[in-house]
């Protein structure tokens, strides 16, 4: 594994820092997830397989969990002592509550001097909105996507999973790689990810389109603002087809799919004729597309070299021939729970797929073999337990 020997000190709760450390554990990196004595927010979030959360099944594997209370004087010298055992800390506090519990980039850098610390927030310090809590329906919204997607005149649209949340993750993450690549040349480095910033820039070309052109998108449902067709078309069985024209050669080959004797006609011969005649052009394939099932299209559009497929419902996409074969749907051994099904890291290393080390942890499941690797002896590890300073699962 790539970060074999690189460790995590994972501070963070809730989706964007999971996530990154979810990357880095899957890159075999070995991930300390500390959490408060009532235990990350998400392991409360429906719906459950057994007692646990199927929200925090699925951002949480190869971490171990340290319950510790970071309120305490002990609690914060468990976290200084794991920073100077570790190489990366991750942490997405609300502004100020690192600094107030002590672990902050300045008092970790003290204990570390190489570390690489990384904060991701919802607006970023330096932002006049710095002091709100931010999660991502909040920045969705304040982004601009709600009312970019969707139909117009419709209600706004919240992406149907926290895009923004994973996309910071994302970030945080490949920000972490390149700081480690250049470690011993720069000792510590502190990166801030901001999660307003990382939707904006996310959006890419419907923005850049306002900032170019000064017009504001319309809203166009399934359709795209830039290319036509490329969009989705019911059928005769009520089913869907998606339909990527993005170039003449597939423009020709769908004419000549569906028998449209259109190709050459003024209205349609390039991309910006389509775009500027979408209406009449879409009101035309609408007609065709509604005369055959979906099946029909699929086989016909496939041979004529169009990219296209069907709009799936999700237990249609997870049982996808494509999945079955690429191995990204894992196993993982779970403490309680027994085999449970895992989204595995999106990549081939080698042409190897990396696999689970660790299962998503228990509350606590981890405090006291770790207080014990970090040279506490058996009864300051009991006393920690008996005043309440840190919890081990199993223990209330």
């Amino acid at each position: 594994m790539l970060l074999r020997g690189v460790r995590v000190l994972d501070l963070s709760r809730s989706l964007a820092g999971p996530i990154a450390t979810l990357l880095l554990g899957d890159l075999g990196a070995e991930i300390i997830k500390v959490e408060a004595l009532e235990g990350d927010e998400t392991r409360q979030w429906a719906p459950f397989v057994g007692s646990e959360s199927v929200y925090f099944l699925s951002i949480n594997r190869n971490k171990k969990s340290v319950a510790v209370d970071l309120r305490t004087e002990e609690g914060r010298e468990i976290v200084r002592r794991l920073a100077r055992r570790s190489d990366v800390v991750i942490e997405n506090f609300r502004l100020g509550v690192a600094e107030r519990l002590g672990v902050d980039y300045e008092s970790l850098r003290k204990e570390k001097r190489d570390i690489i610390y990384c904060s991701i927030r919802g607006f970023g310090s330096l932002s006049p909105y710095a002091e709100r809590p931010a999660y991502d329906l909040i920045v969705q919204a304040m982004s601009g996507i709600m009312l970019s997607t969707g139909e117009e005149g419709g209600p706004p649209v919240r992406i149907a999973f926290a895009l923004f949340d994973i996309i910071a993750g994302l970030i945080a993450s490949n920000a972490v790689l390149a700081a480690l690549l250049k470690r011993g040349e720069k000792g510590s480095t502190h990166i801030e990810v901001s999660l307003y910033d990382s939707a904006v820039f996310s959006m890419s070309y419907i923005a850049m389109i306002y900032l170019l052109t000064g017009r504001k998108p319309k809203r166009w449902g399934h359709a795209h603002p830039s290319i036509v067709p490329y969009q989705a078309f019911r059928c005769a069985d009520g089913k869907w087809i998606a339909v990527a024209v993005t170039n003449e050669k597939f423009w020709r080959n769908l004419c000549l799919a569906l028998g449209l004797q259109i190709c050459d006609d003024t209205r349609f011969y390039s991309n910006p004729k389509r775009v500027e005649n979408r209406e009449e052009l879409v009101a035309l394939l609408e007609e065709v597309f509604r005369s055959k099932p979906c099946d029909h299209w699929l086989r016909l559009l496939e041979e004529s070299d169009v990219p296209a497929a069907p709009v799936n419902e999700l237990d249609e996409a997870l049982s996808d021939p494509h999945l079955e074969s690429s191995g990204l749907l894992g196993y993982v051994e779970h403490s309680t729970l027994g085999k449970i099904r895992q989204l595995l890291f999106p990549a081939l290393l080698d042409g190897i797929r990396p696999q689970p080390i660790l299962p998503p942890p228990l509350f606590g499941e981890h405090t006291v073999e770790v207080l014990r690797e970090m040279g506490y002896s058996e009864e300051e590890v009991m006393a920690l337990l008996r005043r309440g300073i840190v919890r081990q699962s199993g223990s209330s």
